[in-house]
C-alpha cells in the first residue's frame, strides 16, 4: 500500500505519532513529516475528494516516496494553480441547527480587509445570515489566505445595516411621478362658527389681584370691537362665508345684585345692575350692526344661552332685548334663545349640541374640562333620547364655564371647551394661574367632516 495512503488512513486512528510510525514500520520522524504535508493540503481545500488529497500530497513528497510517482493525476502545481484562478471559494459549511448558527470557510487569493469583503469571498446570503466574528490565516506555501466567519441566522423582521442602507436606496430613488388631473370638489357651503362665552360683564378685578386683568365698559367694547376684526380677517383668509353663526354661551353677565343668579355667592362688580344691562345692550347691537354692514355672508344666526350659573335671568334680559332689536331690524337673520341646559342645531351633516357647562338652579358642578365615562355616558343618554345617530351626524358638544380652551375626540362625538372673553378674575388667579380672554372660533363645512379650530387671544 502506498506509504502516503497509509499513514494518511492512519489519521482516523486517533493514535499518537509513535504508535502510528511503529504500526507502519517507520521512523517517527519520517511519519510526522508525511502527516505535517497531509495536514496542511487538508487545510488548503475540503471539497476535494480524499483520493485527490492523497495524489497532492503524494506529489509534494515523491523525494520521500518515488515509487508513487505513476499514481499521481494532478501534480500539486497544477492543483494549487487551479485554486489560484478561481480567486475565491467556498470549502466549508458547517451549520448549528439546534443554535441557529454556521461556521464558513472559504479560499481567497488576497486578504479580505472588511466585513463586505468576508460577505463576498464566503458567499454570505445577508436575508438569511448575520455576520459575527472572522479572521483570516495566510497560507505561505501557496500565497492562498484561509477565510474564516462565523455567522448566525436572522431572527424575524430583524433590521440592519445593510436592509437601512437598502431600503433608504430604494425609497430616495429617483422616481417619475404622474401629475395628478383630478381634484376633490370643494364645497362653498362653509360656516364661521365665533364662540363668545363667560363676558361676565360687570366683574371687578381687584388692584391687588396676582395678575392684572382691567375689566370695564370701555375694555369690554374695545374687546367686542376686536372680535369684529378677527372675524373680517377670517373671512379674507377663507372667503365669503354661506354663514356665520353668534354663538353666545352663557355667563354673559357676571351677576345680579353683586350675586350669582342662582344667590349666595357674593361678587366683586364694577357697575351697577342698570349699567350692566346698558353695556350689554348697547355694545352686542352695535356690533351686530357692524357685522351685517362688513357683508361677510350670505347668512346671519343669532343663538344666545340663558341658562347658565352667573348670567341665569339677567342673561335672559339682556339676550331677549337684543333678539327684539335684530328681528325688527335684521328680519331675515335667524335668532333663538337657548333656554335649557343642553340644546342641539343642525348644520348639514353637523350636529352641534350647545351648553354652557353649568346650569342655573339645579347643578352642584358643572361639566369636566376633560372627558370622564360619566360625563360621556350623559351625553350619550341626550343622543339617544333625540335619537341622533352618530353614524349619520358628525356630533359636536361645544360649552363654556371653565375659561379654557380643549378639544377632545372621543367614539362618536367631539368634545370642545371654549374660552372666555372676560379671562381671569381674582379667585381665579390665586387657585389656577393667569387666565387670558380670548374667543373660539370653527370653519364647519356642511356637507364633509371637516371642522377647522381656531382661537384668539386679547392678552
Amino acid at each position: 500500500m502506498n506509504v502516503i495512503n497509509e499513514v494518511y488512513d492512519s489519521l482516523r486512528w486517533k493514535k499518537s505519532d509513535e504508535f502510528c510510525a511503529d504500526k507502519l514500520g517507520m521512523t517517527p520522524e519520517k511519519y510526522q513529516e508525511i502527516k505535517a504535508q497531509i495536514l496542511e493540503v487538508k487545510n488548503l481545500t475540503r471539497e476535494e475528494t480524499d483520493e485527490m488529497m492523497k495524489n497532492i500530497i503524494s506529489a509534494r513528497l515523491l523525494q520521500l516516496s518515488d515509487e508513487h510517482y505513476n499514481t499521481v493525476r494532478k501534480t500539486e502545481s497544477e492543483i494549487l494553480q487551479g485554486l489560484k484562478g478561481s480567486k475565491e471559494k467556498v470549502i466549508e459549511f458547517k451549520e448549528d441547527l439546534e443554535n441557529g448558527t454556521a461556521l464558513i470557510k472559504g479560499i481567497a487569493s488576497a486578504e479580505p480587509r472588511s466585513p463586505e469583503e468576508i460577505i463576498r469571498v464566503l458567499k454570505i446570503d445577508t436575508n438569511k445570515w448575520k455576520l459575527g466574528v472572522y479572521w483570516n490565516k495566510e497560507q505561505p506555501s501557496t500565497g492562498l489566505w484561509v477565510v474564516s466567519a462565523q455567522v448566525s441566522l436572522k431572527k424575524p423582521n430583524e433590521v440592519t445595516f445593510d436592509d437601512v442602507e437598502q431600503i433608504l436606496a430604494n425609497v430616495f430613488a429617483p422616481k417619475k411621478f404622474s401629475p395628478i388631473v383630478s381634484y376633490p370638489q370643494i364645497s362653498n357651503q362653509k360656516a364661521l362658527f365665533v364662540y363668545i362665552s363667560d363676558r361676565h360683564i360687570g366683574a371687578y378685578v381687584s388692584d391687588v389681584a396676582m395678575y392684572e386683568n382691567e375689566y370695564s365698559s370701555t375694555n369690554y367694547e374695545s374687546r367686542m370691537n376686536l372680535l369684529l376684526h378677527e372675524i373680517i380677517y377670517q373671512q379674507q383668509v377663507f372667503g365669503r362665508f354661506e354663514d356665520i353663526y353668534v354663538i353666545d354661551l352663557g355667563d354673559k353677565m357676571d351677576g345680579l345684585n353683586g350675586q350669582t343668579t342662582r344667590g349666595g355667592h357674593r361678587l366683586p362688580q364694577n357697575m351697577s345692575n342698570r349699567q350692566a344691562f346698558e353695556t350689554a345692550v348697547r355694545v352686542d347691537k352695535e356690533f351686530f350692526d357692524k357685522l351685517i354692514q362688513a357683508d361677510l355672508a350670505n347668512n346671519y344666526h343669532l343663538y344666545q344661552n340663558t341658562n347658565s350659573n352667573h348670567g341665569g335671568d339677567f342673561d335672559y334680559m339682556v339676550n331677549r332685548a337684543l333678539e327684539i332689536y335684530i328681528n325688527t331690524q335684521y328680519p331675515n337673520v335667524e335668532t333663538r334663545i337657548l333656554e335649557k341646559f343642553v340644546e342641539h342645531m343642525f348644520y348639514g351633516r353637523h350636529c352641534l349640541l350647545l351648553t354652557h357647562g353649568k346650569d342655573d338652579e339645579d347643578m352642584k358642578h358643572g361639566l369636566p374640562l376633560h372627558l370622564n365615562d360619566k360625563t360621556e355616558n350623559y351625553f350619550r343618554k341626550y343622543l339617544m333620547y333625540h335619537k341622533i345617530d352618530p353614524e349619520e351626524y358628525r356630533i359636536s358638544i361645544v360649552k363654556g364655564d371653565l375659561h379654557q380652551s380643549t378639544s377632545q375626540e372621543t367614539y362618536g362625538f367631539r368634545y370642545r371647551n371654549v374660552l372666555s372673553l372676560f379671562g381671569g378674575s381674582k379667585w381665579i388667579g390665586t387657585n389656577f394661574g393667569p387666565n387670558a380672554g380670548g374667543c373660539s372660533f370653527e370653519i364647519i363645512e356642511a356637507h364633509t367632516d371637516r371642522i377647522l379650530e381656531s382661537t384668539m387671544s386679547f392678552n
